[in-house]
């Protein structure tokens, strides 16, 4: 099957990366943590998932580029010489990396230019950053993208529930292939989405970030009014809200932006896009277009993201348009 040699090492490549950002999570310390330029935090478990997963990636398909959030010039820093230190210890817990070798990792294909790639991975080594630093949901989000199409997907969710009920959960997904779930960090059977129960909005529930900066949380209570939604929102953080949504636990999610200007990047959202398509849902952009890939590093044509499985998608967006 097309795309199912992808989905093997995009499999590998997210469960050691979970490894170690599980790891890392649980003894999250202060130093591990910085600021970049625009002032989110990240951590040695950001820095350490990009090098593992590119480190399986190149190691298979050498001639792939990559697209993803991090960059190696923090770590190069004097003054970042110790979180340096604690990375090189996490990663080589996992995959034989090692000083330079790590930041080349970290780097990898990043000398393209991303406009002019016909085909390329993307990644989102830890999305859901501050949920990751409370100790909560956070995504581990890898798609491959060929001629602006999402053609294969792997997400991994590491404090979500599997479907044997172990603690960790992966998503996956081909173009050729309908979403299946299964254990992060033991074999077990995949297991396809199950048929929605629902189909009226009534009964919905609504997913959203539970950062209200990523989102905007009044308007959103506006088109959950206008569609007499009586659930209360169900607030997760990153793209852990599209697994939602495919596994059933929510039956839309709404990512509104704040602004006209703000542009999503590609790999927040090319992951989870392909895991609610394939598993029978809808995503679109707020005004109802089909989501453009495109145009990396960002969605350049859309604005905002709704995605809904079992639903009317046009009556949903059309509440969207009228809430503005």
């Amino acid at each position: 099957m097309q795309y199912q040699t992808e989905l093997t090492i995009a499999k590998e490549a997210l469960r050691k990366a979970a490894q170690l950002t599980s790891a890392v999570q649980k003894k999250l310390l202060e130093k591990d943590v910085l600021e970049k330029e625009d002032r989110s935090p990240v951590t040695v478990a950001d820095f350490g998932s990009q090098a593992i997963v590119n480190f399986v990636l190149a190691n298979n398909f050498p001639n792939d580029f990559m697209i993803a959030e991090e960059g190696s010039e923090e770590l190069r820093k004097p003054e970042n010489e110790k979180l340096f230190q604690h990375l090189q210890a996490e990663v080589q817990k996992i995959v034989p990396l090692s000083g330079e070798a790590i930041l080349q990792s970290i780097d990898h294909g990043r000398s393209a230019d991303p406009k002019f790639l016909s085909r390329f991975w993307t990644l989102d080594p830890i999305d859901g950053t501050k949920g990751f630093l409370r100790g909560d949901h956070y995504a581990i989000a890898l798609a491959l993208i060929e001629n602006g199409e999402v053609k294969a997907a792997a997400l991994a969710c590491p404090n979500m529930t599997a479907p044997n009920g172990e603690k960790g959960l992966l998503c996956l997904a081909s173009e050729n292939q309908k979403t299946v779930f299964t254990s992060l960090f033991n074999d077990s059977p995949d297991v396809e989405a199950k048929e929605p129960l629902i189909k009226n909005f009534a009964d919905a529930i609504i997913c959203e970030s539970v950062e209200s900066g990523h989102t905007s949380h009044s308007r959103a209570e506006k088109i959950r009014e206008a569609l007499a939604v009586e659930a209360e929102p169900f607030r997760i953080d990153s793209q852990c809200k599209y697994a939602a949504v495919a596994l059933g636990m929510a039956d839309i999610y709404l990512r509104l932006p704040k602004s006209l200007e703000y542009k999503e990047k590609i790999w927040d959202h090319a992951a989870g896009f392909l895991i609610v398509e394939k598993a029978g849902g809808t995503v679109t952009d707020t005004l109802g277009r089909i989501v453009d890939f495109s145009t990396p590093p960002l969605l350049e044509n859309d604005l905002g993201i709704v995605a809904s499985r079992s639903l009317d998608h046009a009556k949903l967006i059309a509440a969207v348009k009228a809430s503005e």
